[in-house]
């Protein structure tokens, strides 16, 4: 071979050459079993020749030949389908055809925005009968030829398909023409629609770490446990944060031609306190130095806290604490003292006997002993009225369907009733949580009304409709179902209201508590030991971050999950445990489980335990076997 030969050859051997699309003349690798004996010379017989069938006549006393069926081609004999053995004559007229196949598939996406083209390559096949010897018992075959395309005709047919799905956007011709020449036999885009582009919500990009970080330093040679804890801070002129304006989104159409819109952006609404200035452009300036925060939900405020800071302990040479901004203790807080801030609060040390109460957040890097913490500002009243108000809506929907059930019985046996009697009678058997429910709501708001808080007006309308059920008195007076209904629709709006509150979260860590109050309407971190004789409330969750952190007696109460180490002592007070959506326990001894209503006792030790509400099935669905008794 010459030299240019040989490379010819090397460039050649080379090349990608798509040959997916080429037809084997025997497609079927299944022969098809052919019943034929032996022919004598008398008998008729049937033969493929050239690829057409021959039907020849016997002599004399010969046999007449049959045509037997075959699956995979069908065969008619005077207009009639051929399914199981038939005698031919010459003069019979006989025809084949082989069963469709889909040669193609045009799908339109679930979005409807694009149209897609998928050729298979039955597209490229061709039939002709297959050449056999004469025989008197006949099997026709068929086998698969490469067809010459006519590009046109196919591209004017899968156009026509297209418009029959009401498309009216341009069909890509030439990638159909494409397809069909160098076939790749998967979806392709043959038309698509003008998709919108987005909206973008307007955002706050901030420029300040709202993280409280522990780092210890070494100063001179000795480690400085006393100012590991890092408060971010500011100076005057800095920018902490920009607002970034909402950006219109631009229109669109699908396949079928109809407009799709973009939805509006959202507008960020924010308000500077006096430390703070907001400029034209969208930047957060601090006017003084100290912690930058950024608070609220629906409206944003940013602010620069002051930190008061007592290099001491709190004790009767300080006196109790108030201020606005941030409160930073390096010691304890000891007896009978109180520190409140509008702030966060952060203390090195324990608190004993004492109540602490910030807007914000509380961070105690020691122990809470026999002391009050509360975080999050009126929002712990609201955690409970939030609890309360699932509560109650359980019930009184439970309460509604009693109801109609004793109604229709009365009715069917003819007994004369007044509606407030009859809900006054379930209540006080069936239902006795409704009014203590009802009338902890009222002592909420007695509580709110002492601190001057103002009451949101969805709440003024729940409480004038739960009046109804303080007493059985009151029940009495009951003269429709409407005003269930009332309280159901009231509940529901407050419960709305609560729920957007509740997301704006503070935060409450701790080492270890014993007999204490600790209640937030955000999250409980619980960062050592554990707690004792000690009741949490939090507004999302409340996390032992230690597979060893105890509960011993006391209530962990959380609206959506609770995470924790070991549960209950072999001998111990089973502790309570209250969760919305999920409780999980890596080693449970014993306690009383609620969850949306459901209440369960486990008395034996389970390991690895994780409880949920199925909502669906409104139920508590458990990870591992419960005893029977649940």
């Amino acid at each position: 071979m010459s030299a240019n030969k040989k490379a010819l050859s090397d460039i050649i051997s080379g090349l990608k050459i798509n040959n997916d699309y080429r037809i084997d003349m025997y497609t079927d690798s299944e022969e098809t079993e052919v019943f034929e004996d032996d022919l004598q010379e008398d008998d008729g017989f049937v033969e493929v020749r050239n690829h057409q069938i021959f039907v020849i006549n016997p002599k004399a006393t010969g046999k007449q030949p049959v045509l037997l069926p075959n699956p995979k081609v069908r065969v008619t004999i005077n207009g009639s389908i051929v399914k199981k053995e038939h005698v031919v004559f010459e003069e019979d007229d006989i025809d084949w055809e082989m069963p469709p196949e889909l040669e193609y598939k045009v799908t339109i996406s679930k979005d409807n925005l694009h149209v897609y083209l998928c050729i298979f390559p039955e597209i490229f096949k061709s039939y002709h009968l297959k050449n056999k010897k004469r025989a008197s018992r006949f099997v026709l075959e068929a086998e698969a030829i490469k067809r010459t395309l006519n590009l046109e005709e196919i591209v004017s047919e899968i156009v026509e398909e297209v418009y029959k799905k009401n498309v009216r956007v341009e069909i890509n011709t030439t990638a159909i023409l494409e397809e069909l020449r160098e076939p790749t036999f998967k979806e392709i885009i043959i038309a698509e629609g003008l998709p919108v582009i987005p909206s973008k919500d307007g955002y706050i990009k901030q420029y300040f770490s709202s993280t409280i970080s522990e780092v210890l330093e070494e100063v001179k040679g000795t480690i400085d446990f006393k100012n590991r804890v890092k408060i971010p801070t500011v100076e005057a002129g800095d920018t902490i944060a920009h607002i970034v304006p909402p950006r219109e989104g631009m229109p669109g159409h699908d396949v079928y031609g109809e407009a799709l819109n973009p939805n509006r952006p959202k507008q960020i609404i924010a308000r500077a306190k006096p430390r703070v200035k907001l400029a034209e452009d969208g930047n957060v300036i601090a006017l003084v130095p100290g912690r930058p925060t950024l608070t609220g939900s629906a409206v944003k405020f940013f602010d620069v806290l002051e930190v008061y800071e007592v290099s001491s302990d709190v004790d009767m040479s300080t006196g109790n604490i108030f201020f606005n901004g941030d409160v930073v203790i390096r010691g304890n807080v000891k007896d009978n003292m109180r520190v409140e801030c509008s702030g966060s609060l952060f203390v090195y040390g324990n608190v004993y006997h004492s109540v602490l109460t910030a807007s914000q957040n509380i961070f105690v890097y020691g122990n809470v002993v026999q002391s009050k913490v509360n975080s999050g500002q009126f929002g712990l009243y609201y955690s409970d009225i939030y609890k309360l108000s699932q509560n109650l809506s359980l019930s009184l929907k439970t309460l509604f369907n009693a109801l109609s059930q004793l109604k229709h019985a009365l009715t069917s046996k003819n007994i004369d009733y007044k509606l407030g009697h009859i809900i006054s009678t379930l209540v006080e058997s069936k239902f006795s949580t409704i009014p203590e429910d009802v009338n902890a709501f009222f002592r909420i708001n007695n509580e709110m009304t002492k601190s001057d808080y103002d009451l949101t007006l969805n709440f003024k309308i729940l409480l004038n409709a739960l009046r109804k059920f303080k007493d059985t008195r009151s029940m009495l007076t009951i003269e429709s179902e409407q005003a269930i209904e009332s309280i159901q629709i009231a509940l529901r709006e407050l419960i709305q209201k609560l729920e957007s509150m509740i997301l704006e979260e503070s935060v409450i860590t701790f080492n270890s508590a014993s007999q204490s109050q600790i209640k937030t309407n955000g999250k409980i971190t619980v960062k050592k030991e554990g707690i004792i004789n000690t009741a949490l409330f939090a507004g999302s969750e409340i996390i032992f971050e230690k597979n060893q952190s105890v509960i011993r007696g006391g209530k962990v109460d959380a609206v959506k999950k609770i995470k924790a180490g070991i549960v209950g002592t072999p001998r111990g007070k089973s502790p309570i445990l209250y969760a919305g959506e999920e409780i999980e326990i890596n080693e449970l001894e014993h306690a009383h489980i609620m969850m949306q209503g459901h209440k369960i006792t486990i008395d034996e030790k389970i390991n690895k335990l994780t409880l949920t509400y199925s909502e669906s099935e409104d139920r508590i669905v458990s990870n591992k076997r419960l005893p029977s008794s649940f």
